[in-house]
């Protein structure tokens, strides 16, 4: 299984409306900005621990960006 992000948009939507740019963002996440740009791009799926700490930085419901889907064994992405 992984997390996915619902909707790229409204993520970086939401990124936006709290004021930050993607690497104050990343730094307010404690992510490299690499590898922040690569999860609001719908590029990589974040841990569990990112996800959670994405939603707490933007004072939303973890719901209402992400979802877990089931990947098929074998298969890491």
């Amino acid at each position: 299984m992984r997390i996915k992000v619902k909707e790229i948009q409204s993520l970086n939507e939401k990124i936006i409306m709290k004021g930050f740019s993607k690497s104050a963002f990343s730094k307010e996440i404690e992510l490299s900005q690499p590898m922040t740009v690569q999860i609001t791009n719908g590029e990589r799926s974040p841990s569990p621990r990112t996800a959670k700490r994405i939603c707490e930085v933007l004072e939303c419901e973890w719901s209402d960006l992400f979802e877990i889907v089931k990947t098929p064994q074998g298969v890491n992405k």
